[in-house]
């Protein structure tokens, strides 16, 4: 009984780690982002950013049609958004995207520098926060304007999610 006893309790004991090993997280937790249907806002460096107005253009660079979004805080005082250059008072939020519709995941590779980000900017000694966990949906792209969403992070003070719809201005 004791010969039959070890072996029995070895292999119930490999068992028990094995399932227990096998509950534990998965490695494709799922995406990165979770789109929340909302007024585009978040904390840019502790600073609250809601979402206001904004512009769009299109650029090429490195031979891809890309579009430009400068969103700049509800708050910030702008007369003309088209005539605004620069940044204000205000937190604000830019990036480039393909000038397609899709889905873009947000990444940094350090060792080349590639990836797409969306820079978190706060006007306070001019830091650019470089969230790049996340990701942006270009919605649709009229001749006007284009709508998206996006959720992207950097850290818990760095953090942008909802909704923007942003009108490309008359010369573009």
């Amino acid at each position: 009984m004791k010969l039959l006893l070890k072996p029995l309790l070895l292999s119930i004991s490999i068992s028990a780690t094995l399932f227990i090993s096998s509950c534990g997280k998965d490695d494709d937790s799922g995406p990165s982002y979770d789109f929340i249907n909302q007024n585009l806002q978040g904390t840019i460096d502790g600073h609250v950013f809601t979402y206001g107005e904004g512009t769009v253009e299109t650029t090429t660079f490195e031979g891809e049609e890309q579009i430009s979004f400068d969103l700049y805080h509800s708050n910030e005082d702008i007369t003309d958004v088209c005539d605004f250059f620069g940044f204000g008072d205000e937190v604000s939020v830019f990036f480039f995207m393909p000038a397609e519709v899709g889905l873009y995941e947000l990444s940094l590779n350090f060792s080349d520098f590639s990836g797409r980000t969306v820079t978190l900017f706060n006007p306070d000694g001019a830091v650019n926060n470089i969230a790049s966990i996340g990701a942006v949906e270009i919605l649709t792209i009229t001749e006007t304007e284009v709508t998206g969403r996006m959720d992207a992070t950097l850290d818990g003070e760095n953090t942008v999610n909802g909704n923007f719809t942003v009108e490309f201005c008359p010369d573009n």
